[in-house]
């Protein structure tokens, strides 16, 4: 929408100059430079602003919420947005014009695009409050139950303010504290914070660390003792903290991480290889973990190889096998899982005999363990298609390629797959979908094999992580060969020459804190094969820097600082991924016409201006990703003409493509990007479902950046729905469908979604500022085909009046629950309607949605009305005293000020966690009844129960706390969970 009102504004701008300029001519061209700057500006902030909306709309879940410092950026956008509704009128312009409000707005519009660029990520975790539950694997044994009994003792009862737990590495330290975390999350009201320290570390890693387990954003980078004192304010807040700190190499002093260790209320776990460093912590208490005992072993062995029972025949060598991993853990479930699924006897024996061979002449148990854990890497067997490279299986590179990541870094699934991808490890001769295909199977074998870990949940996405034992030997086995020093965050200047050897074919200096490369620095490489340098905050690389490594194929600059590119780059031509995502202060990149082997060029969310010279030339690209580039205004023509191979194209926001262009791409398998109108689209799209398994995210007129979710969305932006007829063949099948400002929709949704090719596809449903829409659905139309959508997002509807419309009724009837099928709305997750002012009740049939999550209502003038209860015969009668919606967790209000009820009968609610209640004033009582447990206790019409342990928040108006006292509840409220804010905007 902002856009629009950009555009408005300057064509408006425009005739204001011509007379302004009649005036004022000494100033015009200064004048003149300045609105052009301003639009450029204002153009950038709109897309920025989307990008931030649409990742909060992807990755929020129940567990999220927005941080602090975004939420009020996105409010001050939005008084940018009002002030130039206000400025559109002629007057007002004219006054901007003869004053000097242009500079001023450009400099509060480059201001909030600056701020922008340093949010990190736009969401923090709803549960950071106190911590959230870890995936822990099973506890094995007498011994871990006997520590899992004392440290929850010393911990809980005995209140013990610190804690050594030691053992060597893969005993099982680990695993035991997780379970000591989820047990504390659950059965206490604790503060738990867990952190991972590694043997790679510094004080500002673990200030950092702990600032985002808090959900706090530090200031100064450098001032180690500023930080420390914000932690500490940051801790003095929580009453009861556990702090954990897992797999700590060297004693740290706790105050340079603001930790107040000692004050009542405050305990400290730690985990170590070392003894001597529980004395260094000066722990009260310390407890070793021990091997398992053989028959645990031999148990775990059965357990971790599956639901298969070991052969009658081989369970005397399977036996011999589990008793050379010395009764460590990490060693027998490495083990188990390398064999599993092998029945025959002779692969048993020669798996004994090849495990005893690599057993000989080793007393040392750590060097034992790298032998158990070394056999299993050289049982990743290729598959029948595959080859080896290098003395390897591309599965067994797969894993040696996660050892290039820093020490217990949980690597997202996808980033490693697109690696697998641009290394060519998987089979670049199929469709892309089937390339992910395979580098996710790959990631399977690897996490069945119990090589990598599963690392799914709430916090960090579906990842996978290595263990530092595997890590350890993953870098053993290329040693002489790799070089990683990932992860070193205080490195600052680059190694020197002398430190980058001949031989060398694989360097990793990801997230190394390098600020300087010396000038005139030009390593001598001519073997090196991939060069890691992401997530380093150096501006700048030497001229002849990569002019001795004539072998790369990789080089990943991804969010860096640099500014531009040396010339020697130009020369790499067996390059085939060059990654430059998120180098937001990049400006140019020199001619690429020469990396005639390049198969993926990322420029995504870069600062450049233009696509580099050469890049029509670069026939073999498969992967071009420029969105995000904000600042690319076209391209060059002819370059999709000669990109013939390209699978996967996203574009930015504002670069127009011909549609022909896009028809020609016959390999293009993933799209994002703008077309003109309704009718190119069906173009697109059309000449795209000739490919099976197609993704797109195609945006008709659209005025901010798309991208590749992995899902097929469609966004119509100022489009007339209604002219041609071919525009009733357009909205083919997608998961995402999004109306901006379009005209020619029906009066009912459901009419529009029949449309669709197959309307159960579609998981998203958005529709902004676009009028003649009166409800999503009517009583006489089925409406199974909702059975599959999780989201809808109504917005700025002026005639919209309800989600149901009884057409049939009378004025004073219109709102009826109709006949739904057993399917309709069974996924719906997310509901929300903002400024539908026509509307006076929501008319939501609760019992028709069981997994409901969240309900956002606000800025809605006439709504009286949340949850519908009536019957079905548009009386308006109550099916019962109980309306339950088991899943919902957060509930918003927000500024209705005739809102008088959420719903006549009472709510059921046990999963409820936020609610947030403001400028509803005219709403007398909050009919929420929470269970003490799961069965419901019901005595004659009345409820009996308590706010569940999942409340955590509701949030009020700190003005209106006067009349939220006067509310009528269910139940009586803690006063803790209550948070009064103050409102410093309109």
């Amino acid at each position: 929408m902002l856009q629009q009102i950009v555009e408005s504004f300057f064509q408006k701008v425009g005739e204001k100059l011509v007379d302004y300029a009649h005036s004022k001519v000494t100033d015009i061209t200064n004048l003149k430079f300045d609105v052009t700057n301003l639009k450029e500006a204002l153009n950038l902030l709109c897309a920025t602003a989307m990008d931030v909306e649409d990742k909060i709309e992807t990755d929020a879940s129940g567990k999220k919420k927005r941080k602090r410092e975004v939420e009020d950026w996105l409010r001050q956008v939005q008084l940018i947005q009002s002030d130039f509704l206000q400025l559109q009128s002629g007057g007002h312009i004219t006054r901007l014009l003869s004053g000097g409000r242009v500079a001023k707005l450009n400099k509060q519009v480059n201001e909030l695009v600056e701020q922008s660029r340093h949010f990190g990520e736009v969401l923090v975790n709803d549960y950071d409050r106190r911590g959230q539950a870890f995936l822990a694997a099973e506890m094995f044994g007498e011994a871990f139950e006997e520590n899992l009994d004392t440290i929850w003792g010393l911990l809980v009862d005995d209140k013990v303010g610190s804690i050594g737990i030691y053992g060597m590495g893969g005993i099982g330290k680990t695993t035991l504290m997780k379970h000591i975390h989820n047990l504390l999350l659950q059965e206490t009201q604790d503060c738990v914070f867990w952190v991972t320290v590694s043997q790679v570390f510094s004080v500002n890693k673990l200030q950092d660390e702990l600032a985002r387990a808090m959900g706090l954003k530090l200031s100064d980078k450098d001032d180690t003792d500023r930080r420390a004192a914000e932690l500490s304010k940051a801790f003095s807040t929580r009453e009861s903290i556990v702090l954990i700190l897992d797999d700590v190499w060297e004693n740290i002093k706790l105050e340079k991480v603001g930790y107040p260790l000692g004050r009542e209320g405050c305990r400290l776990v730690i985990t170590t290889r070392s003894l001597k460093v529980c004395h260094q912590f000066g722990c009260k208490k310390i407890n070793e973990v021990k091997t398992l005992h053989n028959d645990e072993a031999w148990d775990l062995f059965k357990e971790t190889l599956g639901h298969e029972s070991v052969p009658s025949d081989v369970e005397e060598i399977a036996k011999c096998m589990v008793k050379m991993c010395d009764g460590l853990p990490l060693g027998i479930i490495t083990l188990a899982g390398s064999m599993r699924g092998e029945m025959a006897i002779h692969v048993w024996r020669n798996a004994l005999t090849e495990l005893k061979k690599s057993f000989m002449g080793h007393d040392d148990m750590e060097d034992q363990v790298y032998k158990v854990l070394k056999y299993s890497f050289d049982r990743l067997l290729p598959n029948h298609q595959q080859g080896k490279r290098r003395g390897y299986t591309n599965l067994q590179l797969c894993f040696l390629y996660c050892a290039l990541y820093p020490e217990d870094c949980k690597i997202p699934r996808n980033e490693l797959v697109r690696k697998f991808i641009s290394e060519d490890l998987v089979d670049t001769r199929k469709s892309m979908k089937a390339q992910y295909d395979e580098g996710h199977s790959m990631l399977d074998k690897l996490v069945n094999t119990c090589l990598l870990e599963s690392t799914h949940n709430h916090k960090d996405g579906d990842s996978v992580r290595m263990h530092d034992l595997m890590r350890a030997m993953a870098l053993k086995i290329t040693e002489g060969k790799t070089v990683v020093i990932a992860g070193h965050s205080s490195l600052k200047e680059i190694p020197n020459e002398e430190e980058w050897r001949e031989d060398l074919e694989n360097l990793s200096l990801i997230q190394s804190g390098i600020e300087v490369v010396p000038f005139e620095m030009s390593p001598k490489c001519p073997k090196l094969l991939r060069l890691l340098l992401r997530e380093n905050p150096f501006n700048y690389l030497p001229g002849s820097f990569f002019s001795r490594m004539h072998a790369l194929c990789t080089l990943d600059l991804s969010r860096t600082r640099i500014k531009d590119l040396p010339d020697s780059l130009s020369d790499l031509k067996s390059l085939k991924a060059l990654l430059l995502g998120e180098c937001r202060e990049l400006a140019a990149v020199p001619n690429l016409g020469k990396l005639k082997s390049l198969r993926e060029l990322d420029l995504s969310y870069s600062g450049i201006r233009k696509v580099p010279q050469g890049t029509e030339k670069l026939l073999n690209l498969q992967r071009l990703l420029l969105n995000g580039a904000n600042y690319i205004r076209m391209l060059p023509t002819g370059l999709l003409a000669n990109l013939s191979n390209l699978q996967l194209l996203l574009l930015p926001y504002q670069v127009q493509t011909p549609v022909e262009d896009i028809e020609r791409l016959k390999r293009l398998e993933e799209f994002a990007g703008p077309v003109e109108d309704a009718r190119d689209f069906s173009r697109v799209f059309r000449s795209r479902s000739r490919a099976h398994g197609t993704y797109y995210s195609i945006q008709v007129r659209l005025v901010y950046d798309g991208f590749s979710r992995r899902r097929n969305q469609v966004t119509f932006y100022l489009c007339d729905l209604e002219k041609g007829d071919e525009n009733h063949d357009t909205m083919s099948a997608q998961d995402i469908l999004v109306f901006h400002h379009c005209d020619g929709l029906s009066n009912c949704l459901a009419d529009d979604i029949s449309r669709l090719d197959d309307p159960r596809s579609l998981k998203l449903l958005e529709v902004y500022n676009s009028r003649g829409i009166e409800c999503m659905f009517t009583y006489a139309k089925s409406v199974s085909q909702f059975s599959s959508l999780e989201k809808i997002l109504l917005q700025e509807l002026p005639d919209f009046m309800g989600m149901i419309h009884r057409r049939e009724a009378g004025p004073s009837e219109v709102f009826a629950s109709p006949t739904f099928a057993p399917a309709a709305f069974s996924s719906l997750k997310y509901l929300t309607i903002c400024k539908c002012n026509k509307m006076n009740k929501l008319g939501l049939p609760a019992s028709e949605f069981p997994k409901l999550e969240r309900i956002c209502v606000r800025n809605c003038d006439e709504i009286q009305e949340i949850i519908e209860t009536a019957d079905g015969t548009g009386r308006g009668e109550a099916v019962g005293p109980f309306v339950s919606l088991p899943r919902l967790r957060q509930l918003y209000l927000i500024q209705l000020p005739r809102l008088s009820s959420i719903c006549k009968a009472k709510m059921l609610c046990d999963s409820i966690n936020i609610i947030h209640v403001e400028q509803c004033q005219a709403l007398k009582k909050l009919p929420l009844n929470f269970p003490e447990s799961e069965n419901h206790t019901l005595h004659e019409g009345s409820y009996h129960g308590s706010p569940p342990p999942s409340l955590e928040e509701i949030w009020i108006l700190e003005e209106e706390r006067e009349w939220w006292d006067s509310l009528e509840w269910e139940h009586p409220i803690q006063s803790h969970l209550i948070q009064p804010f103050l409102r410093f905007w309109d």
